[in-house]
């Protein structure tokens, strides 16, 4: 027989029998079995399949495609097509089409895609869900409904796990020399200097700085996403600011001080949001600043307001518990 009939419930699928015992290790195990059912014209399915994921499943193996992306997929009912589509390749067991579903992995749904992949134990779609997380793991933390706690850690340890010294320069044969892997700066940050740096859950960010061409300060704020490799905006500082120390602490940002400035704001990237802190005791410039077990220590400057000289150490006390506020 060159064409099988699949009945589900009251619906027949005709299909070709050649294709299935290629692309479908289900039907490829039954019709090699020698059981009766293997020499049948009509084949029954059971097992709580639908309708619509088995129609899929058959598309994909006569075409040899994905189905199209359907505009409405992120949606309830569009995800729903997706997870039927899922489970009847997996009870079918196509192998072909369980490798293409990474390609509909998409924020509103990597989660969901990621949790079924887990459920049915298919290890190469939960490995993508999780790179495709990990790799957009800060736009995740504003979507609180999507990243448990257990799993947000998860991520956090991966991306940093991923990274490598060798992920942030490449080395030209022809020139000998290492060049900087990440594409241009954004035209915001060019002819920029007295911008603070700071490295948080594996990406960049810079912020602030003094704009040579307009001889004036500013509050932007960008992050590099070396996973994807792509610039994009965050929210700016409340307060334009140069010559000032950015720092990683406790999963925020901390902008202190700057020219002739003594205040300090957190950033909070779950929220994208900047909110004022605990304020230095006196503005410095030209100081130092590093992070230890939750604290910022601050060291030396040049206190603007007396025109001296500062050589102690300024310990800011647990401001990493202060939690940021939209003003």
């Amino acid at each position: 027989l060159s064409v099988v009939e699949i009945w589900l419930g009251e619906r027949c699928f005709p299909a070709r029998k050649r294709l299935l015992l290629e692309q479908s290790d289900f039907f490829g195990a039954l019709f090699r079995s020698g059981m009766r059912e293997a020499a049948a014209a009509g084949l029954r399915l059971r097992g709580g399949l639908s309708a619509r994921g088995l129609e899929l499943v058959l598309d994909f193996i006569h075409c040899g495609r994905m189905p199209p992306e359907d505009e409405g997929e992120d949606d309830e009912g569009g995800f729903r097509a997706l997870e039927e589509l899922l489970e009847a390749a997996c009870y079918l067991q196509v192998t072909a089409l369980l490798r293409l579903l990474a390609s509909r992995l998409r924020l509103p749904n990597c989660l969901r895609l990621l949790r079924l992949a887990q459920h049915y134990g298919l290890r190469e779609l939960r490995e993508a869900a999780l790179g495709f997380m990990a790799a957009r793991f800060h736009a995740l933390l504003r979507r609180t409904d999507l990243l448990p706690g257990a799993l947000r850690q998860q991520l956090r340890k991966r991306r940093l796990a991923n990274a490598s010294p060798c992920s942030a320069l490449r080395y030209d044969e022809g020139a000998r020399r290492w060049l900087p892997l990440p594409g241009a700066l954004p035209v915001e940050l060019e002819n920029v200097r007295g911008y603070g740096a700071a490295l948080l859950d594996n990406y960049l960010f810079l912020a602030g700085g003094y704009r040579l061409t307009a001889s004036q300060e500013i509050a932007a704020a960008h992050c590099y996403n070396p996973s994807l490799d792509e610039w994009s905006p965050v929210a700016s500082m409340n307060q334009k600011r140069s010559n000032f120390k950015l720092l990683a602490v406790s999963g925020n940002l901390y902008a202190i001080g700057g020219q002739s400035l003594s205040s300090v704001e957190c950033y909070d990237p779950e929220h994208d949001w900047w909110n004022f802190v605990a304020s230095l005791p006196t503005p410095l410039v030209e100081f130092s600043a590093c992070e230890c077990k939750d604290k910022i220590y601050v060291m030396g400057g040049y206190t603007t307001r007396d025109s001296v000289w500062f050589f102690g150490v300024l310990l800011i006390q647990k401001i990493a518990l202060d939690r940021p506020r939209q003003l």
